[in-house]
Parts: structure tokens; C-alpha cells; sequence
């Protein structure tokens, strides 16, 4: 593995950083650990190598591959395996309106209880509309998410401020999605 978690994890931070205060805007992510051949998935542990450390817990959803990049991780960053539904954070690769719907979303004292979905997606990508914190009147990005996860993510961030934020990763970019943002579809 040629990651630096110094260097390259501090880079990747930043790069998340970008994403989370300009929703729905692609962030190249500039540098990845090579922990799996998909573009996307590697990214996606890029951003979980950067972000996670001990005392937090990752969940995982969808492909043998994910399951084995979420090990890595968790080795690597002392993060502890745990389900989806008590996850800090989840790593997506597949469909993931389920693992949205799922996934915990705080309560009105703790907010920061809601997990962070990281998302290795490809794909059809759907146009929609974003208003909010970050967001310059509206936005139309075009992001890799189906039907289902959007409708799920809408739900899920009904009850502000309760609610998750996505870190969708298509190849070497990130788009953040987060729960303070309001989103329609076209």
C-alpha cells in the first residue's frame, strides 16, 4: 500500500472538507490507498482512511469487495465492525437506499449521532436540485444516485436536525451531500 496517512490522509481530509461546504460540487480526491482495483471503492477508503480513527465504528453494505476494503480500514484505522443500524460510518457499494434508510440518524439532543454514508458509485447519474447551507441559491449536480437512495435520504433528513450525510464518490471525485441541505429531483 502506498498510503501515507500523514500526508496523503491530511489531503484527502482537506478535499472532504471542500466538498462538505460546497454541496453537490465534485472535489477531486487527491490520492488513494490502493486497496481495491474499482475506482471508486478505492476512493471511497480513501476518504474512510482520512476521517475515521478508534473509538468511532464502521458499518458496511453491499459487495464481497466493500466488506473486504471495510476490514482493511478498520485494521488499519482502529475503528471497530459494527452493524449498519449502530454505524458512526457506512461504506456503500451498491444499491443504497436500504443501507440509508437504515442507518442511524441521531436525536433532537444528539444530532452528531447520525452516521455518514460513504458511497462508491457508478452509474446512472440523476439531476437534482440543491438549496441550503453552501449552496449559492440553488445548484443542479448530477450525482449517482438512484431513485431509491434519494427518496431515502430525503427521508431520512425529514426531522432536522436529525439526519445523515452522504460522501458519494464516483471514481477520484467526492460530492458531499449533507443532511442540512434540501433536495428535489427533476
Amino acid at each position: 500500500m502506498k498510503w501515507n496517512s500523514v500526508h496523503d490522509g491530511r489531503s484527502v481530509f482537506l478535499a472532504c472538507m471542500r466538498a462538505v461546504c460546497a454541496p453537490g460540487t465534485a472535489v477531486d480526491i487527491p490520492s488513494t490507498p490502493g486497496l481495491d482495483a474499482c475506482a471508486e471503492l478505492d476512493g471511497a477508503a480513501a476518504i474512510l482512511l482520512a476521517l475515521l480513527d478508534e473509538g468511532l465504528n464502521l458499518g458496511v453494505s453491499g459487495t464481497p469487495a466493500a466488506r473486504r476494503v471495510a476490514a482493511s480500514v478498520s485494521e488499519l484505522t482502529g475503528a471497530t465492525s459494527t452493524d449498519v443500524a449502530q454505524a458512526d460510518w457506512i461504506l456503500v457499494d451498491g444499491p443504497a437506499g436500504d443501507t440509508i434508510a437504515l442507518a442511524p440518524r441521531g436525536t433532537a439532543f444528539m444530532p452528531e449521532a447520525g452516521a455518514t454514508i460513504v458511497i462508491a458509485a457508478s452509474g446512472v447519474t440523476a439531476t437534482m436540485t440543491l438549496s441550503g447551507p453552501g449552496v449559492s441559491g440553488t445548484t443542479r449536480p448530477e450525482v449517482p444516485l438512484d431513485t431509491v437512495a434519494l427518496r431515502a435520504f430525503v427521508a431520512a433528513n425529514a426531522d432536522a436536525p436529525c439526519g445523515v450525510d452522504l460522501l458519494v464518490v464516483t471514481g477520484n471525485r467526492v460530492i458531499s451531500l449533507p443532511r442540512s441541505v434540501s433536495v428535489g429531483s427533476d
